[in-house]
């Protein structure tokens, strides 16, 4: 009953409940510590276009590829849940603001690399991903709420 009440069932990854509570959890951990933690939003790129064009087993499988492909390259004390639909969200301890930005541009290479194909088609796997630090003063609502502007910042811009 756990897994299903904290995991998502395509992607096998947390949801959105198991990582609202992390969060909650970090900044409390942060508060009290004084360490820090970035807290990343990743939306797809063009999901709606492909479901269209190629169905929505198509979708499924480019979701669950990604799912994949962001735990292969996240650390396992890492959080990394699907909040719904085609957002994401990671919670990154440890990192200042270069390694942060380092880590998305890692992440957005793997996903460019990718070479994912369902029934014959190539599959662009592309992302936009936003990011803010836990701040003594944060809830995780206020964080969520920064992570999800900062990832609409970076979807609009020219790439």
């Amino acid at each position: 009953m756990k897994q299903h009440a904290y995991h998502d069932v395509l992607t096998g990854l947390s949801n959105r409940r198991f990582f609202v509570e992390s969060l909650e959890n970090r900044v409390e951990r942060c508060r009290r510590y004084g360490d820090n933690c970035a807290v990343l939003f990743l939306d797809v790129d063009k999901l709606k276009a492909i479901n269209d064009e190629h169905g929505h087993a198509a979708g499924d499988a480019l979701l669950v590829r990604l799912a994949e492909l962001l735990k292969i390259h996240t650390r396992m004390t890492d959080v990394v849940a699907r909040i719904g639909g085609d957002e994401f969200g990671l919670l990154l301890d440890h990192l200042n603001g270069d390694q942060v930005v380092d880590k998305i541009d890692f992440l957005l290479e793997q996903f460019r690399a990718e070479n994912l194909v369902h029934d014959g088609k190539a599959l662009p796997l592309g992302a936009s991903i936003g990011y803010c630090f836990v701040g003594p003063q944060d809830t995780a609502d206020a964080l969520m709420s920064r992570a999800d502007a900062a990832m609409y910042r970076a979807k609009d811009k020219p790439e």
